[in-house]
């Protein structure tokens, strides 16, 4: 009996034991990936592989911490397809054994991923449940990683004060709870990138140092080269380019340390940016190109986006536009494939939802079977039944065909309308601007021509006048009569500038340009490629319009000291570019007269304008019209 007790008692501790080991192997497992999760992802998958054969098959709390990490190194990698699908897989293993804490992180990570998809809706729907969720069970480490992404996502929305509140309470709450190094060093990243984009240097800097000062306490160095990068921004914006570049180096020399690939391209293009501005012009090249060829390996195409702008503006400066130009296709091409990626990942979300919603009608389906087979009813009241239903299904089927022709007449007819809109908006405009045309070749062909005739009359008298007296009287006349058919002559020219009816759209800008910022303080550049040639009179007539209405927004509200103006083909469509260096477009301002005349404009040919922040703090706006 003894001996029996003694082989049970032995059995329970070797079993603990064995539990015991297998936790502890799979913690510091898990330690491991994620300490290698933001920069040596090789050791990260390395650990993951060990993670994934250590994990017992019906572990699922263990799968899905698994399954997340692994969609955390699809992420680092760019790989947002592959990230999500692993992190859905780690969600729904949550939601089997109903564990709040895995469903809030994997909420947390989806939200991270949508944010560099470009999807900020279905990013903050994620975010916002991870944060409930997490606070609601003591996670804050989680609660204020997704606090973190819900400002980042504000600031993307240009939603900025929100932004810079979001992050300082996150920030807060990490304090308060002296969270790990690993939290609040990004944190507090993210806090001074928000007061570095409002123009607060001094403030940026001093929680960058605090980001510094706590990775060097800590000995925590993986996230240090971003720290780094952003302190050189600071010097960088305070036109202190030396040593920008002496911290940008650091950061490099950080980055390869850490084997950060991503942190060692943004310090690469950090340098190349800098180097340019000091007209260092062949070391900028050089360390861009080596950027670009690392950003292509790594597939991240947001960075692409970044590395072929500022190639862009390097060759500008060399005055090399033909090349200039290629690269800012290039950039266009990416920043089009990224919409186009972002649509992919709305279809695959509706997918998702669609197939959820199919699996719940299944199994409706199969619960109004069981009830069906239970049931006992006669079939005289089967039979009963079933005509009723028929009936109905006859009668829903004739409302659904109605009001299915009933909505296509109202699309038809609304369609109709519309096409009314804006053929009579066309005609309208096509009116305005013939009437232009006559006033100005009026003006310029009759009263412009009296003026001159009679400035020749008053002329001849005066120089046969002998009286001095009189002389000067018809002297100040003449001053008069000078300044009022100049005034007629400017106002001609406004109605219907002649350089663009007799020489076109690239004479007229010139015009226009000289014309606006000559006598101000307010620097421009005009650069054209590939526009040579006569277009459409209505396409002319609407880009000099629209330009018109773009300087004299950027005049009394933009606060700019330059102008850039860039006209180009691309394919089949005629390209308008102009970015000042200005305050930036206000929210009220996109609703304003002005703004809504624009769009007209453009919509009456059909292009397409497209506003966003511009590489010097200000806006550019694309407009885009098929030729």
């Amino acid at each position: 009996m003894k001996k029996r007790c003694f082989l049970v008692l032995l059995f329970f501790v070797l079993n603990v034991n064995s539990q015991e080991t297998y936790q502890e192997k799979l913690e510091f497992l898990y330690e491991k990936t994620v300490r290698t999760q933001y920069a040596q992802l090789d050791s990260m998958r390395f650990y993951l592989n060990k993670l994934e054969k250590a994990i017992k098959p019906n572990d699922s709390t263990w799968l899905s911490r698994y399954n997340s990490s692994l969609g955390v190194y699809y992420s680092q990698k760019a790989e947002y397809n592959k990230a999500r699908e692993q992190q859905l897989i780690a969600l729904r293993i949550a939601q089997n054994i109903n564990n709040p804490l895995l469903i809030a992180k994997a909420y947390q990570r989806l939200g991270v991923i949508y944010k560099f998809l470009g999807d900020f809706e279905i990013s903050m729907d994620y975010v916002f449940k991870a944060r409930d969720l997490s606070y609601s069970n003591k996670d804050t480490l989680t609660g204020v990683m997704a606090d973190l992404v819900i400002g980042q996502n504000y600031w993307r929305l240009k939603k900025y004060k929100d932004a810079l509140n979001q992050i300082t309470k996150a920030t807060e709450i990490a304090e308060f709870r002296n969270l790990g190094v690993d939290v609040l060093a990004p944190v507090y990243l993210e806090k001074g990138n928000m007061l570095l984009m409002f123009g607060k240097l001094d403030d940026a800097l001093k929680v960058y140092k605090k980001a510094e000062k706590l990775t060097e306490e800590t000995g925590y160095f993986e996230g240090i080269a971003p720290i780094y990068s952003n302190i050189g921004a600071i010097y960088f914006y305070k036109s202190d380019f030396n040593k920008a570049i002496e911290y940008y180096k650091i950061s490099l020399n950080k980055a390869k340390e850490f084997q950060d690939e991503n942190s060692v391209g943004v310090a690469q293009m950090n340098l190349g940016e800098a180097y340019y501005n000091i007209n260092q012009f062949q070391k900028s090249e050089t360390i861009l190109k080596e950027s670009l060829q690392l950003f292509k390996r790594l597939k991240n195409k947001l960075n692409l986006v970044d590395n072929y702008n500022y190639l862009y503006v390097l060759e500008t400066k060399k005055k090399n536009y033909k090349k200039a130009l290629d690269y800012f296709k290039l950039k266009n091409i990416y920043k089009d494939s990224i919409l186009n990626e972002n649509n992919l990942a709305k279809v695959s979300t509706l997918e998702v939802k669609y197939q959820t919603a199919e699996k719940e009608k299944q199994i409706t389906k199969q619960n109004l079977k069981i009830k069906t087979n239970e049931a006992t009813i006669a079939s005289q009241r089967n039979t009963q039944l079933l005509l009723i239903g028929g009936l109905g299904f006859l009668v829903l089927g004739g409302l659904l065909f109605y009001n299915r022709n009933k909505a296509k007449q109202k699309q038809k007819l609304q369609a109709a309308i519309l096409d009314e809109k804006e053929r009579g908006f066309e005609a309208v405009v096509k009116a305005s601007e013939d009437e232009r045309k006559r006033i100005s070749k009026d003006l310029h062909d009759g009263i412009g021509q009296e003026m001159a005739a009679l400035k020749m009359a008053i002329g001849h008298v005066k120089n046969k006048e002998t009286d001095e007296t009189k002389k000067e009287e018809l002297d100040k006349i003449l001053t008069n009569c000078s300044r009022s058919a100049d005034e007629i002559r400017n106002i001609s020219h406004q109605m219907m500038p002649r350089s663009l009816m007799e020489n076109g759209l690239l004479e007229a800008i010139n015009d226009l340009l000289y014309g606006t910022f000559n006598y101000s303080e307010i620097k421009y550049k005009f650069e054209h490629f590939e526009v040579n040639n006569r277009f459409d009179e209505r396409i002319e007539i609407s880009l000099y319009r629209v330009a018109q209405e773009l300087l004299n927004n950027i005049i009394k509200h933009a606060n700019a000291t330059e102008v850039n103006v860039l006209l180009y083909k691309q394919e089949d469509n005629l390209v308008l570019m102009i970015e000042d260096n200005g305050v930036g477009m206000q929210h009220k301002s996109k609703k304003g007269h002005g703004v809504l005349n624009i769009k007209s404009r453009v919509d009456m040919v059909h292009g397409t304008i497209n506003y966003q922040p511009s590489v010097n703090s200000g806006t550019s706006a694309i407009i885009r019209v098929p030729l």
